[in-house]
């Protein structure tokens, strides 16, 4: 009966004039266009009845919700949760990172060594999948925490950010102090590729010290690797770098497009292709930009605790178009096996290639998944729906 009464709402939605509906729970925001609630009921109907009645169940299912759709109850055991990591000691090898303090640290470590490999790549979403996973079972096991990994609504608020309780004094903070003299914009040179790639990183509003909420001083230790030259003694950030954590907000990155037109877009794109192409031009590389500083770094970006609500966004959006069509999009794979398939500095004469299924990945821990592992979300150990 739950199926049914969920395929018929997506009947009801699909009869209705084209008009924006406003937002369940909290009010503030820009209303959830028509269009994408379809797209979103359509997930969501296909995804609870490919359930079975054993492993991922109706009543196992574990459900992710916005930031701002929390209870402040919620909220608050999430960022406990959080620091509670963060007062755990690393596991990771101190000969391969001296710098990794906490258990926080230990995943921004596994996060450095794999960058050039899981980002505009064809494991980029299968990895991010399971990583993301991993910091929710590490919160709920370790921590006590009871919910599950929020994420960061961007659309609703793209106009102003600051108006989502992601940026407010009791939940992430908001931007950094601004400096004058270090808030871009940035030249910032990739290491680890056989080409010296530059990119820019834009001008902000910050630059310096997250100012205010329970991040407010909060320590970080390994990077930054956003620098304009590659420092041979410490390429890739693991030595210790004991400073605060840091965001440079870009309003225009938020504003231009992490719009409810370019989240249809993604969600409503053809193939898989023009899908990858769209969710890494349009969303994942402006969501870190409006973070700045510490968010945006390639490498190093999970030191900035937002990243886990925004790369939950990413996977909801990446849930969502597979879930138009399970049978068809739950294994498609675009993309090559490295950063824009530039050879690595490691092994230079290796020509680019078109990643597969079989691939193996590195999540650390001595696990090592293939790509087609991280591609459901309701198999391999993982049990989710986002709503």
């Amino acid at each position: 009966m739950r199926a049914l009464t969920i395929l018929a709402t997506v009947v009801a939605l699909t009869t209705q004039p084209a008009v924006s509906i406003p937002c369940r729970g909290n009010s503030s925001g820009i209303p959830k266009p028509l269009e994408f609630r379809k797209l979103e009921s359509r997930y969501q109907a296909n995804i609870r009845a490919s359930l079975v009645s054993s492993g991922c169940t109706r009543d196992t299912i574990r459900v992710r919700r916005s930031w701002d759709e929390l209870d402040p109850a919620t909220r608050t055991d999430y960022i406990r949760a959080v620091k509670c990591l963060a007062s755990k000691p690393a596991t990771v090898d101190k000969s391969l990172a001296p710098g990794a303090v906490n258990r926080l640290d230990d995943f921004t470590y596994i996060h450095i060594n794999q960058t050039n490999v899981i980002h505009v790549s064809g494991s980029f979403l299968s990895w991010h999948r399971i990583f993301i996973w991993q910091m929710e079972d590490a919160l709920r096991n370790e921590c006590g925490y009871k919910g599950t990994l929020p994420y960061w609504d961007n659309a609703r608020f793209s106009q102003d950010p600051l108006k989502s309780t992601v940026f407010d004094s009791s939940s992430f903070g908001g931007d950094g102090e601004f400096l004058a003299d270090d808030h871009g914009p940035y030249n910032v040179v990739i290491p680890g590729l056989v080409a010296n790639l530059t990119i820019v990183r834009p001008a902000g509003t910050g630059g310096g010290c997250v100012k205010d909420g329970p991040f407010a001083n909060f320590q970080v230790s390994l990077g930054p690797t956003d620098r304009p030259f590659i420092d041979p003694a410490n390429k890739y950030g693991y030595e210790p770098n004991p400073r605060c954590l840091m965001r440079n907000f870009d309003p225009a990155s938020s504003r231009d497009f992490l719009t409810w037109e370019n989240a249809i877009k993604i969600v409503g794109a053809p193939d898989v292709g023009s899908f990858c192409g769209n969710l890494e031009e349009l969303w994942h590389k402006n969501s870190h930009q409006f973070l700045g500083k510490d968010g945006v770094d390639l490498f190093t970006s999970p030191n900035d605790p937002i990243f886990y609500l925004l790369h939950a966004q990413i996977d909801r959006l990446w849930s969502i178009w597979q879930g138009q069509d399970l049978e068809q999009r739950t294994f498609a794979i675009t993309g090559n096996r490295t950063f824009f398939g530039i050879p690595l500095d490691t092994a230079p004469r290796v020509p680019p290639s078109n990643a597969t299924i079989e691939d193996v990945m590195d999540l650390g821990w001595g696990y090592h998944p293939q790509i087609k592992d991280g591609m459901s979300m309701t198999s391999s150990g993982r049990c989710y729906v986002y709503r």
